[in-house]
């Protein structure tokens, strides 16, 4: 496995070599295509906000016209256990998947979130840590059970969101991973299959402890869309803020800076 202790890393459009490749019969199984988007706060953006939190801001205009791009241009939202599947089977996938993931749980991406997903008929992984869970301005567990009721995967990134490369405490790493998958288990009265390193940060041992915990894949922040078997605990993903002409031009399309919108992404 391609280990990678990684940080949170902001994907701009400059970097097309990781233009998705076809999704055909031939693709071997274990490796595949598939672009995974992290969102975190979906909101308009405020006169308060600093650069260091725009940068984790999607605007509801912004991601209206990414999953636009995305519908228009034949994209088929999956989630984790139809990647692993894939992976793990061969099972087949839709001709364009893509995966779309909130992270943190902030209510925006109740309030703002939901309603455009719903518009355009893609599902979503919400991955939460558990702590926040009911406290102001997150999610509460009536939101977070009905977000699952509505299809959306409940992934989970922690207990209280910490960096878990810094914690020595074997008691409490075991918490941060498989304790906080039992509390989601037992609210939503489902398994929690996937996980999402806080920071987007791990190393082998935490690697280890995500499968003993009974997780079947895991996922970082390290820029990325091309997926293999041996990196099921180490996915890559694009981090997504209020550009959508980053997504585009990554995923091998053309922007009109002009018109505003976007166009259809190159054969």
């Amino acid at each position: 496995m391609r280990l990678r202790l990684t940080t949170l890393v902001l994907f701009f459009g400059t970097m097309a070599v990781f233009a998705a490749i076809p999704q055909t019969p031939e693709t071997p199984s274990d490796q595949v295509s598939v672009p995974i988007l992290i969102y975190h706060s979906i909101r308009p953006y405020r006169a308060t906000d600093l650069g260091g939190v725009r940068k984790y801001v999607t605007t509801p205009q912004a991601l209206d016209e990414e999953f636009a791009f995305l519908k228009e241009n034949g994209y088929v939202s999956i989630d984790f256990d139809d990647l692993q599947n894939r992976l793990q089977s061969g099972k087949a996938l839709p001709p364009k998947p893509v995966i779309i993931c909130f992270d943190d749980g902030p209510e925006t991406q109740y309030t703002y979130a939901l309603p455009l997903l719903k518009k355009y008929s893609f599902t979503a992984t919400f991955f939460l840590f558990t702590n926040a869970i009911g406290r102001k301005h997150y999610l509460s567990w009536d939101q977070v059970i009905e977000l699952s009721a509505q299809g959306m995967q409940i992934g989970c990134h922690s207990r209280f969101h910490p960096y878990l490369t810094r914690i020595s405490s074997e008691k409490k790493l075991w918490e941060e991973i498989a304790g906080a998958k039992e509390t989601l288990e037992a609210h939503l009265g489902k398994p929690v299959t996937v996980y999402a390193y806080p920071f987007g940060q791990y190393n082998e041992h935490i690697v280890e402890l995500v499968r003993k915990a009974g997780y079947t894949c895991a996922r970082g922040t390290y820029p990325g869309i091309v997926h293999s078997r041996e990196d099921l605990f180490a996915l890559t993903g694009l981090i997504r803020t209020a550009n959508p002409k980053s997504l585009v031009i990554s995923l091998g399309g053309s922007y009109d800076v002009d018109r505003k919108h976007v166009l259809t992404r190159r054969s």
